[in-house]
């Protein structure tokens, strides 16, 4: 049970273990997978109003764009906004599976469970525990809904009213509401039979990163601001250090009692960089997101 306010700041690499691409895998994927009028392609030309010539346009100009992902991409080129969104849909749609959630190996998610699941249905709702996602998936949610279906065996709304009570906020939106969430624009983790209607939802709700605050994510920006205000813990784990991100959280001017992140793949240098982007209270660890949870997270 986790009793000590705690803010969890997730980016794409808390993801990437559950087979969720990277942000530079993300774009490779687009130009490998949309190259030809079969596979992922078919999905995007029988369910949204694009045509070959739009597909080509848009993957020959991020193939040489020289930047690294499809955000940074179309920040520059807000002409192929929505048959990004479009391709990142379809993508991250086929990412999203079900068993990947409780694999043996590499699963943070298994390990904070365990540190948070007590007796009852009801007393997980007690841990004071928020998540911030910069991510479209909905893997924590559909992790932690599911493991509690099978934990205590309860009647649906009852397992689906313990989680709603635990914060996840998605502050680029996601992939559709689940099926056991409130909402209409529902669709099933890990359901990549792309349609009309699925196509529809994941244009609607992905927002990438420069768009403006305009569409109902000010609200979620502001609610993300006022837990990490009131978190004595605060862990950013597989987050990218983008300064637009930081300085919209105000990740600069935190001071919880306890302030780490993971900082996987990053020379000294530029964790330094990261460091102070953070406010220079930060720690940072060269570790991967459960190694961060094993050695440096406070579960009391």
């Amino acid at each position: 049970m986790i009793v000590a306010p705690t803010v969890f700041v997730l980016g794409a690499g808390a993801s990437e273990p559950y087979g969720l691409p990277l942000g530079s895998q993300l774009r490779l994927d687009i130009l490998a997978k949309y190259n030809s009028d079969v596979g992922r392609a078919v999905d995007l030309l029988n369910t949204a109003p694009f045509v070959r010539k739009d597909i080509n346009a848009f993957v020959e100009a991020l193939k040489y764009s020289g930047l690294s992902s499809v955000d940074a991409f179309l920040e520059r080129r807000p002409e192929f906004m929505d048959i990004g969104k479009a391709m990142m849909g379809i993508e991250l749609l086929h990412g999203e599976v079900h068993e990947r959630l409780w694999q043996p190996d590499d699963n943070w998610l298994t390990y904070l469970f365990g540190n948070m699941i007590g007796s009852s249905l009801e007393e997980f709702a007690n841990n004071n525990v928020s998540f911030v996602t910069f991510n479209y998936d909905r893997c924590v949610e559909q992790f932690l809904y599911v493991s509690l279906s099978n934990a205590f065996g309860r009647a649906s709304e009852d397992t689906a009213a313990v989680v709603g009570r635990i914060p996840i906020v998605h502050l680029h939106g996601r992939l559709g509401h689940l099926p056991w969430q409130s909402g209409n624009s529902a669709i099933a983790f890990g359901d990549n039979q792309i349609d009309p209607h699925k196509m529809n939802i994941v244009m609607k709700e992905i927002k990438v990163v420069h768009e403006e605050l305009t569409d109902g994510r000010d609200k979620d920006f502001a609610q993300a601001k006022k837990l990490l205000a009131g978190a004595r813990r605060v862990y950013l784990m597989g987050f990218g250090f983008g300064s637009r991100n930081v300085q919209r959280l105000g990740l600069g001017q935190l001071q919880p009692e306890a302030y780490q992140g993971t900082a996987y793949g990053l020379t000294g240098k530029e964790i330094d960089g990261c460091r102070t982007l953070c406010g220079g209270l930060i720690g940072l660890h060269p570790f991967r997101t459960l190694d961060l949870m094993r050695q440096v997270v406070d579960f009391n």
